[in-house]
């Protein structure tokens, strides 16, 4: 095979990826990540890109091309997407609870394998990039910015793969309304404590959002779809376990109202009986009631 060939089958290769990409683009396999799961809307992702290149006035919606393939084509355990818009490249990454400066490793990976595809598909010589890291966790972030040369290079010029930091108070926008999705979810699953609790707290969270205009729109067209992706970040046994708790707690609600136990009795039962909080209790009770 001549190198014009293997080239070309090669472009061919990517170019079959990408269509793959868009019919497939919001699948289970985007279902594991919300931060996926969003962005890869394009109407959400024309947001995110106005909001970070407000100056960019010519870019449309159309313009924008996904062209992360790992994350999409296969089950990947990081949230990274990259997306092309003219002749800018532009590498997104969230990182969560576990902060770590080995962000910039995965940041660099995706850049150069949606780098060397495209260039290899397209007649251009270069790209410009733009690469951030979206930190939603609870740390202190003294920089905005992670550079490779200064952390693992000792400042070497010769290595200088950097990367903007949003973190901290960045409260606007529509990343500014994911960021705060972020902190309510991550405030209510940890205010709860029981097993079905948590299972709980992922509608209770959902519910919050929606009531404070905090991603409402994308929260209301695809509530079911982000319960199961929140869901999807407890192990299956657990679940299960949880959920067959929850069927016993109401059994026993239903039991206890069938021997005309007085309401508040019957909560103060049941939350010392399953060692869960009267509000849970309170809110199996309210559903029961309006069933």
């Amino acid at each position: 095979m001549t190198e014009n060939n293997q080239t070309n089958t090669e472009r061919d290769s990517y170019q079959r990826k990408l269509e793959t990409m868009k019919q497939d683009r919001i699948s289970l396999q985007a279902d594991y990540s919300m931060f996926l799961n969003l962005f890869m809307r394009k109407k959400y992702l024309f947001q995110l890109y106005k909001e970070l290149f407000p100056q960019d006035t010519n870019i449309t919606e159309e313009d924008l091309r996904l062209v992360t393939l790992d994350n999409v084509l296969a089950i990947h355990p990081y949230n990274d997407l990259a997306v092309l818009a003219g002749n800018k490249l532009i590498v997104l990454a969230q990182a969560q609870a576990n902060w770590s400066v080995y962000t910039i490793f995965r940041l660099a990976d995706c850049y150069f394998d949606a780098a060397m595809g495209i260039l290899q598909m397209s007649d251009t010589n270069s790209l410009d990039a733009e690469v951030f890291v979206i930190y939603t966790g609870n740390k202190r972030i003294e920089n905005d910015v992670l550079s490779l040369n200064q952390e693992f290079f000792g400042g070497d010029p010769n290595k200088p793969f950097k990367a903007k930091i949003i973190h901290g108070d960045y409260n606007h926008g529509i990343l500014g309304e994911y960021m705060n999705f972020c902190r309510i979810f991550d405030e209510t699953i940890r205010k709860a404590n029981a097993p079905e609790e948590k299972l709980y707290a992922v509608t209770t969270a959902i519910d919050r959002c929606i009531e404070n205009n905090v991603l409402a729109g994308y929260l209301k067209e695809n509530r079911s779809q982000a319960e199961r992706i929140m869901l999807a970040l407890f192990s299956p046994e657990y679940v299960k376990m949880a959920s067959e708790r929850a069927e016993k707690i109401k059994v026993s609600i239903s039991t206890l109202r069938f021997l005309h136990m007085p309401e508040e009795q019957i909560k103060d039962t049941i939350a010392k009986q399953y060692g869960i909080a009267i509000e849970y209790v309170q809110s199996i009770l309210d559903e029961a009631t309006s069933a």
